[in-house]
């Protein structure tokens, strides 16, 4: 293909994918989560204000507070738009980079197919609307990664400044750092240099992280501080979250001296693998699940790649998920793997291409079969995709309605109140802050602003008894019971049909009187006295 050409495919399908990501974007709903800390630490960081925040990388901050600095705006939602927009441009920026990466694997023809896997994937596209931090990493991942594949040993020390803008983005990234060093020793050829290239991407990769370490080292003690590298060790997610509040602290060895070692292999290795493999199935939905076993089995025997680049990618993806399997044991969050999508996406070429290019037994294709049977299987893609993400199309009566439940709450729940799997309470935050943002300081609690309201998701247990017993060891006050129960609490999301059974429980909220159509939770209050009567 002339160069031409392949500019003018991989700008189609830039366009198709913002329509993708512009489908499922609404501006007006504001950010809520995660990307919301996001936003606030970024305009903390427009105050200068650049401390170091207990939990999260400042790489994605930092980039969004220099375009921050040019809004002068006392309207929170401005903000919102903005980091939205910029995740897409970063989204929408990967998509040449993938195709440089897959020209290491294909020629021009299937890196532009191996493009559209990326660029049409409903998963990356929604998560890419939302300002969160994952299209950064993801873009820089894969940088470095190129950089990786080249032959000399010497781009090494380029890999390496992109591994620490990862570890600058996610302060859990060294991870990134020892793959690319596994892929770079075992498939680089063995020279005199070689080590000099990789001490001096490792001591450029240091001096890029170092005023991470000394930051953290200053405000918390310790240069790789996260407060969940003192709770992933608690074995549940309910144990780790009590262990922050309780501000507690978790090593690994209390957790093999409590448990045993077979404990520890159990929750941490196998149901860590299976979580992160259960994941990745999940997000292979509508095609990548098709293509990736027999792109996997095709790798065994690739003639037409180059073995160290196949060799390459399966180190990365073996090695990374092993070391994410620690983490996905106790937190399976899809956003964890996500960067791991393209790495397999160059296997689900692989069976396309042997198809197009040699056919099967039973017949062979001609040049212009193949084109159009290419061109064909691209159609199908979009088509899967358009259905696929359809799903993810904000329902704005739904996020209304949490809006005005969460405004209800902070007037009316006087108490502890259990966090519920819908995201009812999801703008609580951004309610709390919306008038005082400018004078927000990173590592403050924005609930604290609420000198009567208070969260949490802590307590479980397997029976409505167990979890009340559990649950007055966190003070919690109100309950909220989903119509559809969901994962993180079950036990009480049955209370939603059947909470007369129980005389401890007084409905103080029900979705359904105050006229919301999307929206079906019910809130209860506990009342322990009645409890203990009650299971005596």
């Amino acid at each position: 293909m002339k160069k031409k050409h392949v500019v003018i495919s991989v700008i189609i399908i830039i366009i198709i994918s913002l329509c993708f990501r512009l489908l499922v974007t609404d501006f007006s709903i504001p950010v809520n989560s995660d990307n919301l800390e996001y936003t606030l630490n970024s305009i903390a960081h427009t105050k200068g204000d650049f401390s170091q925040s207990s939990h999260r990388g400042m790489g994605w901050s930092l980039f969004n507070s220099v375009f921050f600095s040019f809004i002068q705006s006392d309207q929170l939602i401005d903000y919102s738009v903005t980091i939205k927009t910029l995740s897409i441009i970063i989204g929408l920026s990967t998509i040449p980079i993938v195709y440089l990466v897959s020209r290491k694997f294909f020629d021009e023809k299937y890196s532009i197919f191996a493009s559209c896997l990326f660029a049409f994937e409903p998963h990356l596209n929604y998560n890419s609307t939302l300002g969160l931090a994952e299209p950064l990493m993801i873009l820089s991942i894969l940088t470095a990664f190129y950089f990786i594949l080249n032959q000399n040993s010497r781009y090494f020390i380029i890999a390496a400044i992109f591994a620490g803008i990862a570890y600058w983005v996610r302060i859990n990234g060294i991870w990134v750092l020892i793959a690319l060093s596994a892929a770079f020793f075992i498939t680089q050829k063995k020279s005199k240099k070689l080590f000099l290239y990789y001490v001096s991407g490792l001591a450029l990769f240091l001096l890029i992280i170092s005023p991470i370490l000394v930051e953290r080292n200053d405000e918390f003690g310790d240069p790789f501080y996260s407060v969940y590298k003192d709770t992933i060790w608690a074995g549940s997610y309910q144990s780790m979250i009590s262990a922050i509040e309780h501000k507690e602290k978790i090593s690994v060895f209390d957790y093999i001296g409590n448990n045993g070692v077979e404990s520890f292999f159990y929750v941490y290795v196998l149901t860590g693998i299976y979580n992160t493999l259960s994941t990745i199935w999940g997000l292979s939905f509508p095609y990548l699940f098709i293509l990736i076993p027999f792109g996997i089995l095709f790798s065994f025997r690739s003639f037409d790649q180059n073995k160290n680049s196949i060799k390459s990618n399966w180190i990365f993806i073996l090695v990374s998920i092993f070391l994410m399997c620690f983490t996905m044991a106790i937190v399976p969050d899809r956003r964890f793997v996500l960067y791991l999508l393209p790495f397999l996406m160059i296997f689900s070429v692989i069976p396309v291409q042997r198809v197009v290019e040699y056919g099967l037994s039973t017949f062979s294709f001609s040049r212009k079969q193949k084109d159009i049977f290419l061109i064909i299987i691209i159609c199908i893609i979009i088509i899967l995709s358009s259905l696929v993400i359809a799903r993810y199309v904000p329902d704005s009566q739904l996020e209304n309605e949490k809006l005005e439940f969460s405004k209800f709450a902070l007037e009316n729940l006087k108490g502890v109140t259990l966090r519920d799997y819908v995201g009812s309470l999801d703008y609580v935050n951004y309610i709390l802050i919306s008038e005082s943002f400018q004078d927000f300081k990173i590592n403050s609690s924005i609930l604290s602003k609420s000198e009567t309201y208070s969260e949490t998701d802590s307590p479980d247990g397997k029976t409505i008894e167990e979890f009340i017993l559990n649950a007055k060891n966190y003070d919690l006050k109100y309950v909220i019971s989903n119509e559809k129960p969901g994962v993180l609490h079950p036990i009480t999301d049955k209370l939603y049909d059947n909470y007369e059974k129980y005389p401890f429980l007084k409905k103080i909220f029900d979705s359904n009187e105050h006229g919301f159509q999307k929206l079906k939770i019910k809130v209860f209050e506990i009342d322990y006295k009645k409890f203990h009567e009650f299971v005596k």
